[in-house]
């Protein structure tokens, strides 16, 4: 009689719904690790404009940059296309 009730006991057990209190905590943890590398969560949405600056500033700044540490700086050569009008048809 004490193996039926084992068995019973066993197989009810086996039954028992664990995966709702399972669930109901699954990921927290990456999610409160995610929340403690944020610095300013309200980031997004204040959408601040960014300074900008032109093309010559900053190719000047690059190059004083560069020049400072004596490396050398080599101009950017303009690609050229030609056109033969010349030929078999």
């Amino acid at each position: 009689m004490k193996s039926v009730i084992l068995v019973s006991a066993v197989l009810l057990a086996g039954c028992a719904q664990t995966s709702p209190q399972w669930e109901s905590t699954f990921g927290d943890a990456s999610r409160q690790l995610r929340a403690t590398q944020v610095i300013d969560p309200a980031a997004p949405s204040r959408q601040a404009q960014l300074a900008g600056v032109d093309g010559k500033a900053a190719a000047g700044a690059m190059k004083s940059y560069a020049e400072s540490y004596g490396y050398a700086v080599k101009e950017a050569k303009q690609p050229s296309v030609s056109i033969s009008t010349t030929g078999s048809r």
